[in-house]
């Protein structure tokens, strides 16, 4: 509705504009059934490195909001602009002249953008065998879409910690911070939330999980909103006290927060590991059940056999037949008879047949205690206690284990509110990895890097090599983005984005843990809760980057190779240290990834032969306009590999927010 209501206003005619707007405001009265919210709200995004040109839908970088203007013509670095609506030209406002300097391009979510990976910085100290975990600093909606190009149906698990929507002014939607005043606050988090789950969804595997926190702003909005996306998988509701001392709340102090678990049929989740490797169970069986009695399972009623020198289970007698009468005297080795009678004279029964139990002799499992008890040895190992559904202790406090352990980590206090319990995190995502030591584990709302912290400590604690993708924007808060924006900075500088929660936090965090120390050499001290030194640091490798959108027509045709090298890189898994590829070639083949690019397809001989000389590649990616001729080689190349065909214009092949990205719907 809030989108008609716009366009509503757009009409010159005010009778007719009267008349519709009546109608609509009847209409909100109607209800349907479920969840309802405006799930269509526009979005937007800025796009600070694409020049300002004709044409443009372009927002004033010093305003906040979504006010937009569509550029008519520019003269001397002055556009002339007129106002817009969704980008639709207004007629209340034509001809208004801005300084170019002051403009930022904005795209609607819808319009296609073409991204490029640019590298920023990385950490290398897991060797070749450790796949390459990332940090893309970029808006979700976008870097979604272009994950799915590398990893739709190869995610494990999805972790994320969204924007809680408490009113205070922690999120933006359209360059504007929600804070309690907005009548429209929940419905853009449910639009905002919708768009991007729907995407996330499309990379988890058929048996892939996703794992979703949530405070009581939004938990029961957020539990319907999953219900219909994700029909006919199990969703539980996990309660964590991650806040003890309480806080927060008009009539409850409130200490708890939520996590959502959206688990596949036929899927299990895994409690810790049992404590002890072996067990013992009483051979006899107990409760009132009548198969617990001899005449319940008379085949589970015969006699066991002890050398009553060693005390050590030695055989069993025959089987008996229901109503037999039984001997208790030894036999003549001198070996006692023990039957299943219990301390009342009651005949219950063995655990196992007969065939069973000797088997169980002969494995050496059945013991008999000093007190005279028999019992079966249970090999525990590869077991796991019960999940509860509610987490409490100090483990999962986020005062100790994250916000104090992010400024020990920083070597001062961080930039970010409300960051998760290090374990909270990893116990949630070892849930589901526990017995997968390779899964990829995604989180498109990573704040602070607690996910990529958890991770390692997974890896470190079994020797996995769990790969872990974060992506976050570059968010400040909103105290130091208006002494930015009053200081002549806004979003795009240099000098405003060092600011930001993924250059001051999420990205330092993340080295540090993995390095052991600071950038100034200082070590980190402490040690996590498994004994592990924080100075040691993580056998891991990463790799940051920041998403950026390129200007198709300041791009030679064929010279964007270098854009999307990335992303060729990401879709063979991230394996092998990256590397740039320089200058005018027939063909890139890094010396340390598994895959190969064939720049032009005229030497697909001499390719094919250098091909010969690497074992490892697994991926190839030819450039041809030409179906035919990818198939053709394509086939000569044989199936050990996987093939992709790319466009000669680069751009185009990694083009995002149209609607075959985005599947049906679009972008809303």
């Amino acid at each position: 509705m809030a989108k008609i209501e716009d366009l509503i206003q757009q009409i010159p005619d005010e009778r007719l504009r009267k008349g519709i707007a009546a109608e609509v405001k009847a209409l909100k009265k109607t209800k349907k059934f479920g969840l309802v919210f405006e799930e269509h709200l526009p979005e937007t995004v800025r796009l600070p490195h694409l020049p300002v040109k004709p044409g443009e839908l372009v927002a004033v970088k010093s305003e906040s909001g979504n006010r937009l203007w569509r550029v008519k013509t520019i003269e001397k670095k002055i556009a002339t602009c007129d106002a817009a609506v969704e980008g639709y030209p207004s007629h209340k406002e034509t001809n208004k002249e801005f300084p170019v300097s002051g403009l930022v391009v904005v795209r609607s979510f819808g319009e296609p953008i073409y991204p490029a990976l640019v590298p920023m910085d990385r950490v290398e100290r897991g060797g070749p065998d450790k796949p390459w975990h990332l940090l893309i600093n970029a808006d979700n909606f976008h870097a979604l879409q272009l994950l799915l190009y590398c990893y739709e149906g190869k995610v494990d698990v999805i972790y994320i910690d969204p924007p809680y929507n408490t009113g205070a002014r922690d999120w933006k939607y359209n360059n504007d911070y929600v804070d309690a005043t907005d009548a429209w606050r929940h419905s853009k988090w449910l639009s905002m939330m919708k768009k991007r789950l729907a995407l996330g969804k499309r990379l988890l595997k058929p048996d892939g999980i996703l794992i979703c926190a949530v405070d009581d702003y939004e938990v029961s909005h957020l539990g319907c909103l999953l219900e219909e996306l994700f029909p006919g998988f199990t969703i539980e509701t996990l309660v964590v006290c991650h806040h003890p001392q309480g806080g927060g709340g008009q009539n409850l102090s409130r200490i708890h927060e939520y996590a959502f678990f959206c688990v596949p049929p036929g899927i299990s989740l895994k409690g810790k590991p049992v404590a002890q490797e072996e067990d013992e169970w009483s051979l006899q069986r107990a409760g009132t059940d009548r198969r617990n009695f001899r005449h319940g399972r008379p085949n589970q009623f015969y006699a066991i056999h002890i050398n009553p020198k060693t005390n050590k289970v030695i055989g069993v007698g025959p089987r008996l037949a229901k109503d037999e009468s039984y001997s208790k005297e030894r036999l003549p080795d001198g070996s006692i008879r023990v039957y299943p009678i219990d301390k009342n004279g009651a005949e219950r029964v063995w655990r196992y047949e007969r065939e069973t139990m000797l088997k169980e002799i002969e494995a050496g499992d059945i013991i008999r205690t000093e007190r005279g008890t028999l019992k079966v040895r249970v090999d525990r190992q590869g077991k796991f206690d019960p999940i509860f559904s509610v987490w409490t202790g100090a483990r999962y406090n986020s005062g100790e284990n994250g916000t104090t352990l992010i400024s020990n980590i920083l070597g001062h206090p961080a930039a970010f509110s409300y960051p998760k319990s290090l374990y909270n995190v990893a116990d949630c995502i070892a849930s589901f990895v526990r017995d997968r030591p390779n899964a990829l584990v995604v989180d498109f709302f990573s704040g602070s890097g607690t996910t990529l912290n958890a991770t390692a400590y997974l890896n470190a604690g079994d020797e996995g090599k769990r790969q872990c993708i974060l992506v976050t924007n570059n968010e400040l808060e909103v105290e130091q983005s208006t002494k930015l924006q009053k200081a002549g900075l806004f979003y795009g500088d240099s000098e405003f984005e060092k600011y930001g929660v993924c250059d001051s936090v999420t990205w330092p965090r993340c080295k540090y843990v993995i390095n052991g120390k600071r950038d100034d050499g200082t070590e980190l001290s402490g040690e996590y809760l498994n004994d592990h030194e924080m100075s040691e640091g993580f056998e891991e490798n990463m790799e940051y980057f920041r998403l950026d959108f390129l200007d198709p027509d300041s791009v030679a045709r064929g010279d964007a190779f270098a854009a999307i090298l990335p992303i060729l890189w990401m879709m063979a898994g991230c394996h092998g240290k990256r590397e740039d590829c320089k200058g005018s070639q027939n063909w890139f083949i890094p010396k340390h990834a598994p895959f190969a690019v064939l720049i032009k397809e005229k030497e697909f001989r001499a390719f094919r032969k250098t091909l010969a000389e690497r074992k490892d590649i697994e991926w190839i990616f030819l450039v041809t306009d030409s179906e035919e001729n990818f198939g053709l080689m394509r086939r000569a190349l044989g199936r050990k590999f996987q093939c992709v065909q790319l466009y000669k214009s680069y751009l185009e092949n990694f083009r995002i927010n149209t609607p075959e990205v985005l599947g049906q719907g679009g972008a809303a």
